[in-house]
């Protein structure tokens, strides 16, 4: 019994032979012996083991401090962006508006002529933002085949999506 108390406080305390110098004399048997070295070599690779896992929760750590970082520059980025396609977007409506009344006040023969040539986007913006006299009126001097993707590009209403 005394034998097993004193094994037992060998594992669990950690000065056991320096506070109890007598006990230390104690005649231990091989197997013991073997076991006493097993158990002081797990503790170590626990030790070992447990140190590395605090390296890694540390490195975690810091990883995440910089993805945080990177995080918050990532959503600075995406509010100037959003910012530069809204003042974009606001002079390129002014930009089709004032098209769209240069185009009002041509004659419509002159103004199909011109968006003959442009590009069907730019007519179906344009359109968009004129009164529907003066497309009318432009529509008629048109050719059938822009005429028609014209105004199946109108009665699609196919916007592009909005960035807000």
């Amino acid at each position: 019994m005394k034998r097993a108390l004193f094994l037992t406080s060998l594992l669990f305390t950690p000065f056991a032979f320096a506070q109890n110098p007598i006990e230390t004399r104690v005649n231990f048997t091989p197997s013991e012996i073997r076991l006493l070295q097993d158990l002081s070599s797990i503790k170590l690779e626990l030790d070992r083991e447990q140190e590395a896992l605090a390296l890694r929760e540390k490195l975690v750590d810091l990883a995440e401090s910089r993805l945080d970082v990177k995080i918050t520059r990532l959503e600075d980025l995406e509010s100037q962006i959003g910012a530069l396609l809204k003042n974009l977007s606001e002079k390129e409506e002014a930009e089709l508006l004032s098209l769209a009344k240069i185009y009002e006040q041509m004659k419509p023969a002159a103004a199909a002529s011109v968006m003959e040539r442009m590009d069907n986007r730019i007519v179906f913006d344009v359109f968009k933002r004129m009164n529907r006299k003066s497309v009318a009126k432009i529509m008629e001097k048109i050719s059938s085949a822009k005429g028609r993707i014209i105004s199946e590009m109108l009665a699609e209403k196919s916007d592009l999506p909005s960035f807000e």
